[in-house]
């Protein structure tokens, strides 16, 4: 019977923690496309975003005998990119004021799209998305981010974070709170401004 795919990264991973440059290479080879995809989300530009996956496979490699496989290897890796880039934002990876979002959903008026506008609407729904996630606490994004853009579970975040699967619970169940009063908020905006 042929090795499977996990089993096949669980032999890389293996040797990479055994310190193989060439095993972890080959990991991170096939993990990019899924953390280039997660750091486009963030950072919403392509050359910023392969910086930041770039600088993640370094943090990764420099810290690879932290991993305790007590999570999966993505979603060890996912919080380091998470961390990496709230370092890149420096002090604007801490809350936006949710006044500067209420303004900026004013100010772009989202209007309803054509279908030749699809694309654009789609592209402002993920910048709102963004600016909402930044809104809140660094704690409460790290838990939304963790369990909707890499479906870990809340064991999974909890190990990767260092905290209570009860403590991931609360701070998840606060942060989607948060985010639908914001959600509200905005639309509420956007029914006023037409």
């Amino acid at each position: 019977m042929p090795a499977s795919p996990a089993d096949h990264s669980d032999d890389l991973l293996a040797l990479a923690r055994g310190g193989d440059v060439a095993a972890f290479s080959r990991l991170m080879e096939e993990l990019q496309p899924r953390l280039l995809g997660q750091a486009l989300a963030f950072c919403g530009e392509s050359h910023r975003a392969q910086d930041l996956v770039q600088e993640t496979m370094i943090a990764a490699w420099k810290s690879l005998h932290r991993f305790d496989g007590s999570c999966r290897f993505f979603t060890w890796l996912y919080v380091i990119l998470l961390r990496q880039h709230q370092r890149a934002l420096g002090w604007f990876s801490r809350r936006l004021p949710l006044a500067t979002l209420e303004q900026q959903a004013a100010a772009k008026r989202f209007e309803p799209a054509t279908s030749s506008e699809a694309e654009e609407a789609g592209a402002a729904e993920a910048e709102l998305l963004r600016a909402m996630l930044t809104a809140l606490s660094t704690r409460h994004r790290e838990v939304v981010r963790l369990r909707f853009y890499t479906d870990a579970s809340e064991a999974e975040i909890a190990a990767a974070l260092g905290i209570s699967p009860g403590t991931v619970k609360s701070r998840l169940h606060h942060a989607l709170t948060k985010l639908r009063r914001m959600k509200e908020k905005v639309n509420r905006l956007r029914e006023a401004a037409h």
